[in-house]
């Protein structure tokens, strides 16, 4: 009776694996079916096509994303120039009208020594009307200064403009075709009789 059942078992465990190899067999000749149905260069070139239309958008994205970052830093560094520059020329300004409120000074000076005064009371109306008008220059001065308008110091970015290349002129149309020149081919040409002599 063991011996009958141990039959029995090692028969069904043939079954067993003689069935996991036929399954295996089908399953593997159905996947090698499955792939000879395919279009493989179809697949290769729908696979090339979406790699590069990821790699063109990646490379768009980046493109943008440096142009913005170099846009910002060249506002800030032209931010930057245009406050010095302010400053130079506020620097300058002042340092111009010290120079000239100064000399016209000396001028004033110069011409009160040179000038014979005869008593301080002329001496007195001399400085007076020279510091008149010392004042009234400098006072014009002061008004250019401060009727000086500083250009706008925030960078307004111009739209570009776009500049569009005329077409190329059209060639120039092809030499009409003669019927000689296309059944007899290219003739030389002929030679020109200039003068003819006679004997008699």
């Amino acid at each position: 009776m063991k011996s009958r059942n141990k039959k029995v078992q090692t028969w069904s465990k043939r079954k067993v694996a003689a069935g996991i190899v036929s399954l295996t067999v089908i399953i593997t000749a159905s996947a090698g079916i499955s792939y000879a149905d395919t279009d493989l260069a179809g697949s290769m070139t729908s696979w090339f096509t979406k790699k590069t239309g990821q790699v063109m958008q990646n490379l768009d994205a980046s493109i943008t994303s440096e142009t913005e970052t170099q846009k910002e830093l060249l506002k800030k560094e032209l931010q930057l120039r245009l406050e010095a520059s302010s400053r130079n020329l506020e620097a300058f300004t002042e340092e111009q009208k010290r120079l000239h409120s100064a000399a016209l000074g000396q001028y004033a000076q110069n011409l009160l020594a040179k000038v014979n005064i005869r008593s301080e009371q002329d001496r007195a109306q001399i400085v007076r009307k020279l510091q008149a008008i010392q004042d009234s220059a400098q006072a014009g001065m002061d008004a250019l200064v401060d009727s000086y308008v500083p250009p706008n110091l925030v960078f307004v970015p111009t739209v570009p403009s776009i500049i569009i290349a005329p077409p190329p002129p059209p060639p120039p149309p092809p030499p009409p075709s003669t019927v000689v020149g296309e059944v007899y081919g290219v003739q030389s040409k002929p030679s020109t009789v200039v003068e003819v002599t006679y004997k008699n």
